[in-house]
């Protein structure tokens, strides 16, 4: 096995120091100086990364502002929650302006609110940087990236904008019926003009449409077997399972 990698099209084995400068890194766990405070920790890492003096004052006045932690600068990493660690994890990773920056589960663990607003934040960046992120949360990859890839074991099984990806394996729209008594369903008849997939799961019938006009028509089939009907918008997390499923 083998290839390469190129980061605004330099060799990464061949010139290291440049690509690592163009690079912000956030891990899942930052490792983050606890004794610091948040201004400290940006100064430090700023100085690293060798950020001018003139420019460094302003640029973590800056971050410190824009990851709402101006109210904070002066206190210690220790007494931040996780919300806080991964702002200021945030704020690290983009302290030399960097043009790419990779984000690794950056609401792994975070509370719905925090997770939230995180989220929201990464969102106003993106136009201004090329983002990497990796998630295992399908809905969180959807709302915030313009391009997804499936991964399995390592794999990259497809790779598309959100809607081409569930296109290709869903239909726009599934179906739910809830049954009565599954046993009696022939699910060949279900596979009508319209239908891109049909799955039986215990009393659940789920049923993958490109066109919500059949659902009568499928209802009709159904007839007095039909205990509950519900519809749901086809997911990025219908798409992963399918696909691994398939692989």
């Amino acid at each position: 096995m083998g290839g390469e990698v190129r980061v605004a099209g330099m060799d990464v084995t061949r010139d290291p120091i440049r690509v690592k400068s163009m690079i912000g890194y956030l891990p899942e766990e930052p490792n983050l100086y606890e004794r610091f405070t948040a201004r400290d920790l940006l100064r430090y890492f700023g100085e690293l990364y060798e950020v001018p003096g003139d420019i460094l004052d302003n640029r973590i006045d800056e971050l410190l502002e824009l990851v709402g932690m101006e109210e904070r600068a002066a206190d210690p990493i220790n007494t931040f929650s996780k919300g806080l660690r991964q702002r200021i994890g945030i704020a690290r990773a983009l302290i030399h302006d960097p043009p790419i920056l990779i984000l690794d589960e950056p609401t792994m663990g975070l509370d719905p609110a925090t997770a939230a607003s995180i989220r929201e934040f990464i969102r106003e960046l993106k136009g201004d940087k090329t983002m990497i992120l990796c998630t295992h949360y399908m809905e969180e990859a959807e709302y915030l990236c313009d391009r997804v890839a499936i991964l399995n074991q390592g794999r990259i099984l497809d790779v598309g904008t959100p809607q081409e990806l569930k296109s290709k394996i869903k239909g726009d729209l599934t179906l739910e019926v809830d049954l009565i008594d599954p046993s009696i369903v022939d699910l060949n008849l279900l596979r009508i003009g319209g239908v891109k997939n049909v799955r039986l799961d215990g009393n659940r019938l789920e049923i993958s449409l490109k066109d919500r006009s059949i659902i009568p028509a499928i209802i009709r089939n159904l007839g007095e077997n039909v205990y509950s009907v519900n519809t749901r918008e086809t997911s990025l997390d219908d798409v992963f399972i399918e696909m691994v499923k398939g692989s």
